[in-house]
């Protein structure tokens, strides 16, 4: 489709927010529209997507984005494209309609069922690239074949959540090889379903979307959809994939170089490879390494479930019984305050598991080091100081695993805003932060995946330039740099002990 001074949209389906953005392919964000993701609790440890708020929404929100655009940038739309959390499945009847319900990937009924599958940590790694977790799908439909066995039955089809947008929009059944390998159900190195795994969890080929190649157009916007959004039906309709390399490519993260660091609720650091690592090359399978969302490149990546979560909780209960924006702007303030090292207070912010390097669900956070001298700022820093500890440990590592000298770490996310915590990141590190001016860059990214599906660019490197996006750089502070020297030794080791227990 060839368009003069076309538009791309982009829409994000994420854990808290579902977002619509309308975007330039130079990266200019021209709309964003926001919906709440509704989530229902059934049970302890259970968390579902509403689905018919889900869908209600996704057509609701193309339309209001359709409004804010105007008729005339309504018309230039060139393509709309799907990025989604990953691991997240719908089961569907033969006549398309939702059987199961759709659990969230913090869902906490799933156990790991990878021993059934008749596959060692190292087999499992080679062939999706994820580590050895228990919120994949492949684990999430063995439960509910055990718990619900006559639902599962009547399934015709599974669907991740980019897959179930796009056959809403589409009627097409297509999905991604980055979102695909989040299932566990995808072999990385074939690009297709892994045929090893299917057969060991009992399932079909013909239960599952066809695999696309990354960035190319699954499907028209059907005429039901058109009526529904306001949108011209036939429009090209990508499912671009997983969020997270969505984001990376909406902060030009697209061929090996530069290292992100998304931060957020969770944190991730992520870069990008020309090859499928293997299990032992990614520290036995200490990190993700799957297919990017642009053609021939592989993502590298490892977390920690929370980082921004974790400070957020500190906050709150530093607050006394009526926590407010005043209360939290003197907490930050008195962190400033607080000397390097945080007066001897050392935290591990494992409220939810270690995450990456040792990936171990079970560890919770620990304090340490807390006397009478000690001041709320003293706690806050020291959750910074942990954080910003983790980061170095795994930047150390990622620089090895992926043969890199970075010459600046990438910041990005909600976190990016917290301007202590960049500071320590520099220090501790040693290298620039940039700070691109990106507010919804999973939207972004998955707009310039659709632009790459169309062909608007040259290739995944031209698609990433990005003119329009203002970058801010933070520098090192060297006497900061200095103290972070001496006192880092201190603070990592109480982290990798952690992870060693």
């Amino acid at each position: 489709m060839q368009l003069s001074d076309p538009i791309l949209v982009g829409i994000d389906i994420g854990t808290t927010n579902l977002k619509f953005v309308a975007a330039r392919p130079s990266g200019q964000l021209e709309a964003v529209v926001r919906r709440t993701m509704s989530v229902d609790r059934p049970s302890a440890g259970a968390a579902q997507f509403n689905l018919p708020a889900l869908r209600r929404n996704l057509m609701e929100g193309l339309a209001e984005l359709g409004q804010r655009l105007g008729e005339n940038d309504v018309e230039r739309i060139a393509a709309i494209s799907i990025a989604s959390i990953g691991e997240s499945f719908i089961g569907l009847s033969s006549e398309g309609e939702p059987l199961t319900p759709c659990p969230t990937w913090y869902d906490r009924r799933t156990v790991n069922s990878r021993l059934s599958l008749d596959l060692d940590a190292g087999d499992w790694f080679d062939t999706t690239g994820m580590v050895d977790d228990d919120i994949y799908t492949v684990h999430r439909l063995a439960w509910w074949r055990q718990h619900e066995p006559e639902r599962v039955a009547a399934v015709r089809r599974w669907l991740m959540v980019s897959d179930y947008a796009t056959y809403l929009l589409s009627g097409a059944f297509a999905s991604s090889p980055s979102l695909a390998a989040r299932s566990g159900l995808a072999d990385r190195n074939t690009g297709q379903w892994s045929e090893t795994i299917l057969s060991a969890a009992g399932l079909s080929p013909d239960a599952l979307p066809r695999l696309l190649p990354s960035a190319v157009v699954a499907g028209r916007l059907s005429d039901r959809a058109a009526r529904a959004t306001g949108f011209k039906a036939g429009t090209p309709i990508v499912n671009a994939g997983h969020d997270h390399p969505c984001a990376g490519l909406g902060c030009g993260l697209a061929e090996p170089g530069d290292i992100i660091d998304s931060t957020g609720t969770s944190e991730a650091i992520k870069t990008v490879v020309e090859r499928p690592l293997t299990y032992h090359e990614a520290g036995d399978g200490a990190y993700d390494c799957y297919p990017h969302v642009v053609p021939g490149r592989f993502l590298l990546s490892g977390h920690t479930p929370a980082s921004g979560g974790f400070l957020d909780w500190l906050v709150a209960r530093l607050s006394g019984p009526e926590p407010s924006m005043e209360t939290a702007a003197m907490l930050w303030n008195m962190a400033r305050q607080s000397p390097a090292g945080a007066r001897g207070i050392r935290l591990t912010p494992f409220l939810e598991g270690t995450g990456a390097p040792w990936n171990d669900r079970g560890r919770r956070a620990t304090f340490a080091g807390i006397g009478t001298e000690v001041q709320s700022g003293d706690l806050l820093r020291a959750g910074v100081e942990a954080l910003g500890a983790w980061l170095v440990i795994n930047l150390d590592l990622f620089t090895g695993l992926a043969g890199l000298s970075p010459r600046r770490l990438v910041v990005t996310g909600g976190g990016a805003r917290n301007s202590l915590a960049n500071e320590i990141k520099a220090a501790m590190t040693g290298l620039p932060l940039g700070l691109p001016d990106v507010g919804e860059a999973a939207g972004l990214g998955a707009a310039l995946v659709g632009g790459l599906a169309i062909g608007l660019f040259a290739d995944a490197r031209d698609a990433a330039r990005l003119p329009d996006i203002a970058w801010r750089d933070v520098a090192p502070d060297p006497d900061l740099t200095r103290a972070y020297d001496a006192l880092l030794p201190d603070l990592k080791a109480v982290l990798e002990t952690e992870g060693e227990e």
